[in-house]
């Protein structure tokens, strides 16, 4: 079989790495192409050059190896919209995706998350707690966590489980073909991706593939809020409403309650007793670059958020540490624009008198710059985080917070939120 895998990616267990390599074992003739260069994916790269049945078309994608391909595996970053996933259609070719793949395979039970803000967290939190139940031979964790499902699809036994974080783009994928994991949880819906889906209606029936390919004896968990009410009359499935209970975390966030009582629901369906629940969400430390506290020194505290993409992220680690009249908190903020709207950050800045903003260049400059202008935020401009680092020296005082949590992508100044991240601890451990 021919197989084009459109959209290589950079991650080394990515969806698009992880495909190509799945098919190239199988003997199929591949060709993995990408709009980056051999050079920016030169470790991707080296991990199937040792396949002779592997071939490379990077930095484009060529009409021709979609008229070639019998089989094409889109990536999470290929819109239905491109030109390429256009001609296919006319072509009537087959088109997948890495989830698609393995949910069609996979010969266990499947949970997946998805949801705008938390769903790492909850991911996270689920895997935890249902590994340290010791009722399943092995729990799995893969999806938009950076860990294709595919890269252990191989060693799933049919008494296992696996936890599959699950984004938009790659809920696009599953919904053409049909496909919704046996458990779904919706964590919540908020403004995001509006640079990639014309309404938020789009955005929302691309995450509503969760559950809308669902059989009658499947489970979908939803927040209780009434915004959901609309989706709980459309399941095919067993609905589960789900509200926010006090639990004992170790994280800091009152959104982290939230993603816990998802995770303990989840559990307790699956017939985890209540002290399991509790001790393991207890015990559970967090995700990296999520409110991660990376360091203290000289008395300042750094706490790297990068994933904080949107301005409901930022808003809600602000929201993480109340102010205190005996500190300050400075803010990282700003970047690349996903067609957002910064006007509830900046009604909670314009309370919050205890926090000092640092903005990044980036397309969001603009838009960002006229509502604060407007509503009389101080702020300061810099280029990238070395001159922010430098200003930091001046300004901060024992105590204080040094808070990367951008609300923005990151494309322009780094490769992806994770980058950024690395680059901020980078400076962080040469602070003195």
């Amino acid at each position: 079989m021919n197989v084009l895998i459109l959209g290589l990616g950079q991650y080394p267990k990515g969806s698009g790495v992880a495909a190509a390599l799945h098919f190239a074992k199988a003997g199929d003739q591949v060709i993995a192409t990408d709009l980056k260069t051999e050079a920016q994916l030169a470790d991707n790269v080296k991990q199937l050059s040792r396949f002779k049945n592997v071939r490379f078309k990077l930095g484009k994608h060529d009409p021709k190896d979609i008229a070639w391909a019998h089989l094409i595996v889109r990536g999470p970053s290929v819109r239905d919209s491109s030109k390429e996933m256009k001609l296919a259609r006319k072509l009537g070719k087959s088109v997948t995706s890495d989830l698609a793949l393995f949910l069609e395979a996979c010969p266990c039970l499947v949970i997946g998350i998805t949801g705008t803000r938390g769903k790492s967290t909850t991911t996270a939190m689920i895997h935890e707690v249902l590994s340290a139940s010791k009722k399943w031979r092995k729990v799995w964790l893969g999806g938009n966590i950076l860990i294709s499902p595919l890269t252990f699809l191989a060693q799933v036994k049919s008494k296992d489980l696996v936890v599959l974080e699950m984004s938009s783009f790659q809920l696009e994928g599953t919904g053409d073909a049909g496909i919704s994991p046996h458990i779904a949880v919706w964590t919540n819906l908020m403004c995001d991706h509006l640079n990639m889906y014309p309404s938020m209606a789009e955005y929302a029936e691309a995450k509503a593939q969760i559950f809308r390919h669902q059989d009658a004896d499947d489970v979908v968990f939803f927040p209780a809020d009434k915004s959901f009410n609309v989706y709980t009359k459309e399941a095919p499935s067993e609905v589960v409403r789900v509200k926010k209970s006090s639990i004992v975390l170790s994280i800091p966030g009152e959104h982290n309650q939230m993603n816990a009582s998802f995770a303990a629901a989840v559990a307790k369906e699956l017939g985890v007793s209540a002290s399991k629940i509790k001790s393991a969400l207890k015990a559970f430390k967090g995700l990296p670059n999520r409110i991660e506290t990376i360091a203290t020194k000289g008395g300042l505290t750094f706490v790297n958020d990068t994933t904080a993409t949107t301005p409901d992220g930022t808003i809600a680690a602000l929201n993480s540490y109340p102010a205190k009249n005996d500190r300050l908190i400075h803010l990282i903020f700003g970047g690349a624009d996903k067609e957002l709207d910064f006007t509830e950050v900046t009604k909670l800045l314009k309370k919050r008198k205890d926090v000092g903003v640092y903005l990044l260049a980036g397309t969001a400059h603009k838009k960002i710059e006229i509502q604060f202008k407007k509503s009389g935020i101080h702020y300061a401009d810099f280029e990238n985080f070395d001159a922010v680092f430098s200003k930091l020296k001046e300004m901060t005082e024992k105590g204080d917070i040094v808070l990367l949590s951008p609300g923005c992508a990151s494309f322009g100044l780094f490769k992806n939120e994770f980058h950024r991240g690395e680059e901020f601890v980078k400076l962080v451990k040469k602070w003195k």
